[in-house]
């Protein structure tokens, strides 16, 4: 498990710092209605990893500088709210010992009809806000990630808001 986190985290960092391409205009609605069955917006068509049982898709915003990112894990166990919040605390602790960072206040919330983890962290001079929460056994985490300067509120919320569950 914690190699699959460090493996994100890492895949993570390199997008945010590689990332020439920038989007403008529209948003974009991703759905992916077979496996995963969510949809969202993103600010420009996202580009999708999906390897075995962790997905990973992104893309950029221009203006702010803004990476966006969701990951979904499919290895889960068939989670309590408890059994959740420890999963959640422990790849919190792997960040935090991995990158020399600390986290940000961690708060539960509601998010599409259920438990939502919501917490903060900076990393190589970049702040991240991730929502980790799950469904059907599998754990759902949107990032929203500026590059430079602070979090941009609108698309934040654009993003985080646009995440629905699919039948």
């Amino acid at each position: 498990m914690k190699t699959a986190i460090r493996l994100s985290l890492i895949s993570l960092v390199l997008v945010s710092i590689m990332a020439f391409k920038y989007g403008e205009g529209d948003w974009v609605t991703y759905a992916e209605k077979k496996k995963a069955k969510f949809e969202i917006q993103f600010p420009e068509k996202p580009k999708a990893e999906k390897k075995g049982d962790s997905w990973f898709i992104s893309a950029t915003l221009n203006e702010p500088l803004t990476n966006f990112y969701v990951s979904v894990n499919f290895n889960t166990e068939n989670f309590t709210e408890q059994s959740f919040r420890d999963r959640v605390k422990t790849n919190v602790g792997v960040i935090e010992d991995l990158f020399s960072t600390k986290i940000n206040e961690m708060k539960e919330l509601q998010f599409n009809g259920g438990l939502c983890m919501e917490y903060g962290y900076e990393m190589f001079g970049m702040r991240s806000l991730v929502r980790a929460f799950y469904k059907d056994n599998k754990l759902f985490e949107l990032t929203c990630n500026p590059i430079v300067g602070e979090m941009p509120e609108m698309q934040k919320d654009k993003f985080f808001n646009s995440f629905r569950y699919l039948p």
